[in-house]
This record gives structure tokens, sequence and C-alpha cells, in this order.
């Protein structure tokens, strides 16, 4: 009876986890038939499996990031409704000057100081009033870029942990700024992650909006260019600076915000951390390009 029996078919079963009795059972012979047949073809229940596809065992999707090729504008930390007006057209300006259609925000557009752990709450800055000016701003974007990038950040997702996680932070996002209407909404790219790349001739380019924050401006960018093989450009810290990491080839960035610092409540409180700082970005040509107000930079 045993010579009758596909082999490859019971240690594909077995691959998936079933007992020798299940297989028994399923074939129609005893267990003691599955155990000396393995054992005679060399099979190792005390080993893993090697070969079997991950997703024949388990059914886990995890998030791919967002892989763009091509020039491409960058901002970071508007925190609306704490944002810079002024300084937020002279980026759309610069923008159109430049020919740029499409744009990443890198977390953070939102502040949601009401939905914040923290105290004080800025009382003039409510929940109701900053969605409705997130999305009347998203609009006024949508006039100058065909396609928009969305980021995690930190204070956006303060939105997606007071329901609770019950839906992810990229359907939270798409609800909030319902109001745009679906053709609108269908240019807005929204990820679950922090981070995204930014394909070019010249290199690879790792956008991301860490949780890390640190006192020392391209302190986090260097410690994660090596990491992820590429140049990186980071928000969250409101630092703006550009350098090289650690092999000085890899170009480090901190762009700034697009933020109001002086409109920021919690900010006159007493804090030995820098200043914010703002400032946006564009890559062209493979090459980037960082403007904050007090100063232009071009790498070569």
């Amino acid at each position: 009876m045993s010579k009758d029996i596909n082999w490859k078919y019971v240690m594909a079963l077995a691959d998936k986890g079933w007992s020798n009795y299940r297989i028994g059972d399923h074939l129609g012979v005893n267990e003691s038939t599955i155990r000396r047949g393995l054992s005679r073809e060399g099979y190792k229940r005390s080993l893993l499996p090697e070969d079997l596809p991950f997703e024949d065992r388990f059914n886990i999707v995890l998030d791919q990031p967002i892989v763009y090729e091509g020039d491409i504008a960058i901002t970071a930390d508007w925190h609306i409704p704490l944002y810079d007006a002024k300084y937020a057209n002279k980026f759309i300006l610069d923008a159109k000057d430049r020919g740029h259609t499409k744009l990443i925000i890198a977390g953070d557009f939102f502040n949601f100081d009401a939905l914040s752990s923290y105290d004080p709450k800025q009382e003039s800055a409510g929940l109701e009033g900053e969605v409705e000016e997130a999305v009347a701003v998203m609009r006024v974007l949508l006039e100058t870029f065909d396609t928009i990038y969305f980021l995690w950040g930190n204070h956006d997702a303060r939105l997606h942990r007071a329901l609770g996680f019950a839906m992810q932070f990229r359907v939270a996002m798409r609800t909030v700024f319902g109001k745009l209407g679906d053709q609108a909404l269908d240019r807005i790219i929204f990820s679950n992650l922090d981070h995204m790349w930014v394909q070019t001739n010249e290199g690879m380019w790792y956008i991301c909006h860490p949780k890390n924050y640190t006192r020392v401006p391209l302190s986090t960018g260097r410690a994660l260019a090596p990491k992820v093989n590429a140049n990186v450009i980071t928000a969250h810290s409101h630092h703006c600076a550009v350098g090289y990491g650690p092999d000085g080839d890899k170009v480090v960035a901190e762009i700034g915000g697009l933020f109001d610092r002086h409109k920021t409540e919690y900010l006159q409180r007493t804090t030995t951390n820098p200043n914010w700082q703002q400032g946006y970005a564009f890559i062209e040509k493979g090459r980037l390009f960082v403007t904050s107000p007090g100063w232009e930079l071009a790498e070569e």
C-alpha cells in the first residue's frame, strides 16, 4: 500500500503543517505508514520547511513603498492650520516656475493638536477648522500639481490613533479629504508608510518622515544613508540643512517645513531645542535644490 503513495504529495502536506495522523486519515492508511515512509524519504519533521513559499503558510501582506521616477517637488511639516501662507505661496510659485507637476508631502500636513495627548491644547487651532483649512489648501495645491504623494506623519497619524486604528492611515486621510471629490482624490496617493523612493539617473533618493528626533541637524539622515544605501531627505526635525553621509558620497538633507513657528502655542514654553526652520526642496535631473528663507543651495 505504501508503494502506491505519492510521497512528494505527502511531504507537501507535511510542509503545510499536517500531522502524520491527519495525513494517514486523508489517505486511508495508518500513522505508522506515514511516519516510516517520511523517514525513508529523508523528510525531517524536526527541521523547518525551506522551499515552501511563505505566502502559502501565512497570509501576510506588507505595504510597499511608493517608487517615483523623475523630477519632483518636496515639502513637509505644514502643520495646518499653523502654516505660513505667504511662504507656501512662494513655494507654489517657485514650483510653477521650475515646471514641477508632482509633489511629495513628506508627513505632518496636519497639526491635529486637538487630538494630541500633550498639554497645552491650542484652542485657536480647533479640529473642525483645521480640517476645513487643510482641504482648502489641498484644493489649491491640486491646481498646480497633477499628482501628490502624501506620506505618513506623526501629527497626521493622531487622527489614525484617535479612531482606535479602526482604519488604515491612508483610508483615514482619504476620508478627511472626501470633500474634494473622487476625481481630485484619485490624484492624491496616500501611503501607510513614512517613506518613499525617488529614482533618478544619478541615484536613488529615500524621502522619509522618521519618528527619530535629534537636536543635531543631519544626524538622522547620516545614520540612515548607509542603512538604505541611498541619498536621504528627512522631515520631522524642523531643521533645514544639507550635507553628506559618512561615506562622503551620499547626500543627506533636512528640508524644514512650511509651518509658522510664531503661530505655535507650545513653542512659547521654555526649551533648549533649536528654533524651527522653514524650507522646501526639488529634485531635478538627479540634483537636489533646497530653499530656505536665508539661503538657497543646489547640490553639485
